[in-house]
């Protein structure tokens, strides 16, 4: 499982624990999430570890599915 925090474009973050990094134009579907609500990858932003937290962060920020 990948720790991942959700973007959304009215600026409100998840984290959430995903199987793997979904890919840019992928859809989602969160457990917690609005029953069949889908949300469609805009992008994913990867940033490096360093010496205070030596686990790297994805940021995937995501929109409502029309």
């Amino acid at each position: 499982m990948t720790a991942v925090t959700i973007s959304y474009p009215s600026g409100q973050q998840q984290e959430v624990l995903l199987a793997g990094v979904p890919r840019v134009g992928e859809s989602i579907r969160l457990v917690n999430g609005t029953p069949g609500s889908t949300l469609i990858v805009l992008h994913v932003l990867w940033l490096q570890a360093d010496a205070t937290d030596p686990t790297p962060q994805v940021i995937v920020e995501v929109r409502p599915r029309d």
